[in-house]
């Protein structure tokens, strides 16, 4: 079972350095860069040497790469439907696409996702996390479930 993250439509270039090196921690096998190539690397602390990236040009190529590899795409946001993270039992290898910093997911993104999990707030204030710090508890999750089962 592996974990992949969908980099698309990040707002804040600067976090997906912080994004990879939270992606390295928890054992991603890949991240999945859509549009740009290029990113700041700035906060990976050199972890983009321990890590696999792959690039396509839309959503629709990565979609079909990650089934090709029977992948389930997990789309990280507060949607009709969607399940608390910590209640998924995530079995198969899951590809997770989170959404950007102010506007969430895009319709083109939430039509590639096959379901969705949100993250728990227990607090007033705010309505959402910045996208390295929410990649950061999904992982965790994600990696807790599969590394407690070995």
């Amino acid at each position: 079972m592996e974990s992949f993250v969908i980099v698309h439509n990040v707002a804040k270039r600067h976090n997906i350095g912080t994004l990879v090196r939270t992606a390295t921690a928890f054992g991603v096998s890949e991240v999945i860069l859509v549009g740009r190539k290029d990113f700041n690397a700035f906060g990976s602390h050199g972890s983009t040497l321990h890590l696999n990236f792959r690039h396509f040009y839309t959503l629709q190529q990565a979609h079909q790469y990650l089934k090709d590899k029977d992948c389930d795409i997990c789309g990280v946001e507060i949607a009709d439907g969607a399940i608390a993270v910590h209640e998924h039992p995530f079995k198969k290898s899951t590809a997770f696409l989170l959404g950007n910093e102010g506007t969430g997911l895009s319709s083109k993104a939430m039509e590639i996702c096959d379901y969705f999990v949100y993250i728990s707030q227990y607090g007033c204030g705010t309505a959402s996390l910045n996208v390295t710090v929410a990649a950061s508890i999904v992982l965790h999750h994600f990696a807790g479930n599969l590394y407690s089962s070995i």
